[in-house]
């Protein structure tokens, strides 16, 4: 094939009517045009520079000239023996610019490279000019994602032309290409890695060892209030970041982490995370915030659907002492006084006191706010609450109360958690059914609040799923009663509960709780 191209080269230069005594003139870009051109080649022409002068540094005494092409035949790179480009190149004219075409050169190695997209030599006297034939001439086409853009050429003199000539020129394209492949794709993965991280809806930081943030996306921007055309600063300026970033620095782990920025616009809850990161720190910043809102929306939810089902069972705990009182009052009416008649109205009233505040403690927002408190107190404390539950369904509630040391929680969140867990025992067992409350230490510094009733227990297949939301066993249930309780006593207390069934029927419900909170 490259026999055949070469012969019809040469009598298309008869065609053409070219002299081969006579140096042919050729045509020349501008300077704006060539200009232009290695700009757009410059990664190429950069990567080409790096492997062929290392090529001539090892082939010091061997003249030889090297020659860069576009796609069409254009010189944009000399490189090489300085005898030969003033002995060939310059006394023709073969400068940078130059357009290589066949109706000028004649037979030559570049077009024949770019045309048949394969390695080609032309020595001596199989050049068309005369002028050329004191040279040895050899081009390997540049592929990148399989398209031809340019050539990569040698000249030597013809004393010195040998086969490894050519050996070594294949080898070395072959490894520019390479890496001509890697650069693209690294640039690839770069413009893919920039799209994603200004897109994400994830915040993302990279801090240097010296703390200099030197990336931070959009997202991070928006997270910290950052202004997006902010200039690079160090990590110190962001408090709350350099706190947990100086405890990742001591060897601590930052995984889920939970912050609280407050900037000039509004509040932003984040968890957080961090990862080493060549060498610094990667930090990723998940925007939470509206999910603690509806977290909270759904919590207090839970709350007023409770207090509507309660609302049968407090209205009968009330009425009873208001009988009392109306009694005693149309006693007095009656004219037969008691000097006992005030105390006991006074601590029926009380008794109503106690039901209505308990009762709106329910109906206020979820706002976290611990202290030391004694289990057994919070439990006693919604007794009448709870008891209001099992009222309707003669249900009959124990305690079994041992010493316990006071626990760092919040009260009133637990106090919820005992009311869920109330509720959902009365609701599963029958007419006149049982339900024991225990408190009892666990080892030294934790203690076990445990619901055992005698109902009908959860079914085996979803008992390991109980505490997923909108994962319910009742007809008219969401799910979300389990889940509340569950998020309260393990993230919010570091605690654990546990859900099992009886051997011997109904369910016990653990809640396992460290004293230090």
């Amino acid at each position: 094939m490259l026999e055949e191209y070469i012969t019809k080269m040469r009598e298309r230069c008869h065609i053409n009517k070219l002299d081969p005594h006579v140096i042919p003139i050729f045509n020349s870009l501008s300077d704006e045009e060539l200009s232009q051109i290695q700009s757009e080649y410059k990664d190429t022409l950069d990567i080409i520079r790096l492997f062929m002068t290392t090529f001539l540094e090892k082939s010091k005494g061997i003249p030889i000239l090297v020659a860069v092409t576009d796609e069409k035949g254009n010189i944009i790179e000399y490189l090489g023996d300085p005898s030969l480009e003033n002995t060939v190149v310059n006394q023709v004219g073969l400068k940078k610019g130059v357009q290589f075409s066949e109706e000028q050169a004649g037979v030559n190695s570049i077009l024949a490279a770019l045309d048949l997209g394969v390695p080609v030599q032309v020595i001596g006297e199989e050049h068309f000019f005369h002028f050329l034939h004191q040279t040895a001439c050899y081009s390997v086409p540049l592929f990148i994602k399989n398209q031809v853009v340019g050539t990569i050429s040698m000249m030597t003199f013809v004393q010195v032309a040998n086969p490894l000539i050519m050996a070594s020129l294949e080898t070395i394209v072959d490894s520019i290409q390479r890496e001509l492949n890697l650069l693209e794709k690294n640039r690839y993965l770069d413009e893919m890695n920039h799209m994603v991280l200004e897109q994400s809806n994830t915040g993302y930081i990279v801090v240097e060892e010296n703390r200099k943030i030197v990336r931070i996306n959009p997202k991070a921007r928006d997270i910290l209030g950052l202004p997006q055309d902010y200039e690079s600063f160090s990590i110190d300026e962001l408090t709350l970041l350099s706190r947990v970033h100086d405890l990742y620095v001591r060897g601590e782990v930052i995984q889920d982490y939970k912050i609280i920025f407050q900037n000039k616009h509004e509040t932003r809850t984040c968890l957080v995370d961090f990862f080493p990161f060549q060498r610094g720190t990667l930090i990723q910043l998940h925007d939470i915030t509206e999910y603690t809102k509806t977290e909270s929306y759904i919590q207090n939810a839970e709350k007023l659907a409770i207090v509507g089902q309660m609302a049968a069972g407090v209205a009968h705990e009330i009425k009873n002492p208001l009988t009392t009182l109306k009694g005693f009052i149309q006693l007095s009416k009656e004219g037969e006084p008691s000097n006992a008649f005030p105390e006991i109205m006074l601590k029926e009233i009380e008794r109503i006191d106690q039901i209505t505040n308990e009762f709106l403690v329910l109906s206020k927002p979820t706002i976290q706010r611990k202290d030391l408190n004694d289990v057994r107190d919070l439990i006693s404390e919604i007794e009448v609450l709870l008891s209001s539950f099992a009222i309707i369904k003669n249900v009959e509630i124990l305690y079994d109360f041992q010493d316990v040391k006071p626990i760092y929680c919040d009260g009133n969140q637990m106090k919820q958690v005992f009311i869920n867990l109330v509720k959902n025992s009365v609701e599963s067992v029958e007419q006149n059914g049982k339900l024991t409350i225990s408190v009892r230490p666990q080892g030294d510094d934790q203690l076990m609040v445990s619901f055992n009733d005698d109902g009908n227990g959860f079914p085996d297949q979803i008992l390991h799923r109980m505490g997923q939301p909108f994962l319910t066993t009742k007809k008219d249930g969401n799910g979300l009663g389990l889940m509340i309780c569950k998020r309260v006593v393990e993230e919010i207390h570091n605690g654990k509960l546990c859900i099992q069934n009886n051997t011997n029927g109904g369910a016990m419900v653990e809640i396992i709780l460290p004293c230090n909170g």
